[in-house]
């Protein structure tokens, strides 16, 4: 077990995507009223971006997936996009590749991350709460299930340049997608034996 200092995360809505509704002191995000999703897939353009930027360093945050008396979010994509892909219009390709690293919930499709080679697999129980934990320096990215004090998964790569954090609240739950307020260093939950999921290969 070790600690770690959270960081204060809120939404960039400059760089958001027109379509989401972004509120309570830019914490808060979920689709808007007036979207039209039209796909059968999950809507990947609905993406909202961190106001803040990293290279170097180990960061954490939360997010909450639920409201009380509503059952968890069934769609959500979390994770850290590099600041030069997020400002450009082409997300077509949200690989590590490309600049982006993530782990998303797509419903009954179940969980997958960002590797360049798809990876899908199920967890149970679904995440009330995620912890996100950037470690910059060693190429790390780790999810936590924070209700559960569990580690799900970490994704391991190379980061250069300036990552921002990145959200994207699905569309159709009834509740919103929110960056928690964390003043308190946290304690790491225990590791599982998820492996690591390697992008090392494609050099972002």
């Amino acid at each position: 077990m070790y600690f770690f200092l959270t960081v204060e995360i809120t939404v960039d809505c400059e760089h958001s995507h027109p379509d989401l509704k972004v509120f309570k002191d830019c914490k808060m995000v979920r689709d808007g009223p007036g979207y039209d999703h039209t796909g059968e897939g999950f809507p990947y353009e609905l993406c909202a971006f961190g106001a803040q930027r990293f290279t170097s360093g180990r960061h954490y945050w939360e997010v909450e997936l639920t409201r009380e008396n509503s059952p968890p979010k069934n769609y959500w994509l979390i994770g850290v996009v590099k600041e030069e892909t997020f400002t450009s219009q082409d997300r077509s390709a949200l690989t590590p590749s490309s600049g982006f690293w993530f782990l998303c919930s797509d419903g009954p499709n179940g969980f997958h991350t960002s590797t360049d080679q798809s990876v899908t697999f199920s967890l149970s129980p679904r995440p009330e709460r995620l912890g996100v934990l950037l470690d910059y320096d060693e190429g790390q990215l780790s999810f936590y299930n924070v209700k559960e004090s569990k580690h799900l998964l970490t994704i391991s790569t190379r980061f250069s340049g300036s990552v921002v954090p990145l959200f994207n609240p699905g569309v159709g739950d009834h509740c919103a997608l929110e960056i928690l307020d964390c003043p308190e260093p946290v304690e790491s939950a225990e590791e599982s034996s998820q492996p690591l999921l390697s992008s090392k290969s494609s050099n972002a």
